[in-house]
């Protein structure tokens, strides 16, 4: 029987899943997501064009900026999904890993994980190729394929994409409806707080204490968003798929 998502519900359990796994959450955050991005922002040389460059120029200088520096884009990327990885782990396994046990479970199955990615992101770019709106649609209903592989130990690349094909049956459109009212607030949030506190450390401080303050507080602010997001993703699955036996026994119990 296809369960119907129900928003205000599914966004009380994001925030319990938040609540429930902060401390842990955040320190897997913390150690892939924002210390790599950090030491990215700091060491790399960042991108920068004259202010009378034209949009090639512009285009140019970026091609030549991530052509020198993929190796390094590459491993903060796998990095980040690997902390995606262990942060689903540790909302969604019904055994409540500690972060370590999280962490061996995430390395066993990154590599079906990441290939259900690049499948999903494939499959999803052709449906873009016919008017944008199928591949919004495939991504929708695609969307739960992670959890399914981590929470179902589904290990296979087509069996959480079939899995996440039929919990998403009728709920397509209040999944996007969620997704766009979380997403747009969540990155309104995110630009209002680094805007503000920016003009606030800039108006405090100058130099270089400035520019470091100002990205620790753009780096916790996108650390906080992946986060957020994980926990829609965990949020929506768990209230597609409805709680499994044993979670009913441990309720009861």
């Amino acid at each position: 029987m296809t369960r119907k998502l129900d928003l205000s519900g599914c966004w009380n359990d994001v925030m319990h899943l938040f609540r429930a796994h902060r401390e842990l959450l955040l320190s897997v955050a913390g150690v892939f997501i924002l210390l790599p991005s950090l030491a990215f922002a700091m060491f790399v040389p960042q991108p920068a064009a004259a202010p009378d460059a034209d949009l090639q120029a512009i285009y140019a200088n970026l091609q030549s900026f991530y052509a020198d520096n993929i190796f390094w884009i590459v491993l903060i990327g796998v990095l980040n999904g690997f902390a995606t990885i262990t942060m689903l782990v540790l909302m969604l396994d019904r055994h409540r890993p500690s972060v370590g046990e999280a962490m061996k479970r995430a390395l066993a199955i990154i590599l079906p994980y990441y290939a259900l990615g690049v499948l999903s992101g494939v499959l999803t770019f052709l449906g873009s190729l016919a008017f944008v709106l199928p591949g919004i649609y495939i991504f929708v209903k695609l969307l739960i394929a992670g959890p399914v592989m981590v929470a179902e130990r589904k290990h296979s690349i087509v069996e959480p994409m079939r899995r996440s094909w039929a919990l998403t049956k009728g709920n397509s459109g209040r999944i996007l409806i969620f997704l766009l009212v979380v997403g747009v607030t969540a990155f309104f949030v995110y630009i209002t707080s680094v805007t503000v506190f920016g003009i606030v450390i800039r108006l405090a401080l100058e130099g270089s204490i400035a520019d470091t303050l100002t990205t620790l507080v753009d780096a916790v602010m996108s650390m906080l968003l992946s986060v957020l997001m994980v926990c829609v993703y965990a949020g929506v699955y768990r209230q597609l798929a409805g709680p499994d036996a044993e979670d009913i026994a441990r309720e009861f119990a």
